[in-house]
């Protein structure tokens, strides 16, 4: 069963240490709110691991200041691809 996982707090929460012990091939992440700010430490290759995508809600983003492209790790969604992303995977976990 496929999982994405949301998390909407800084780094400074630690919640993306806490969300990678139960991560399975095939899950996803979605950064939302202040955890858009993982974005950096996934763009220099402090991420997960290669079997789970990475996304990030570009608004949230864009309301922070922050310039985050999608590359290889990380790819920007907005509230449309929100929601199907939200359909694609069987479950979803919010980490706060």
């Amino acid at each position: 069963m496929t999982c994405l996982h949301t998390i909407s707090k800084s780094p400074t929460s630690k919640l993306l240490s806490s969300c990678a012990s139960v991560l399975k091939p095939g899950d996803g992440i979605l950064f939302i709110e202040d955890g858009v700010y993982y974005c950096s430490l996934a763009e220099s290759g402090r991420h997960p691991g290669a079997d789970v995508r990475l996304f990030a809600l570009k608004e949230d983003a864009a309301a922070r200041g922050l310039s985050v492209h999608s590359a290889a790790d990380v790819e920007l969604v907005d509230y449309a691809g929100f929601v199907e992303l939200c359909c694609e995977y069987e479950k979803i976990v919010s980490w706060f």
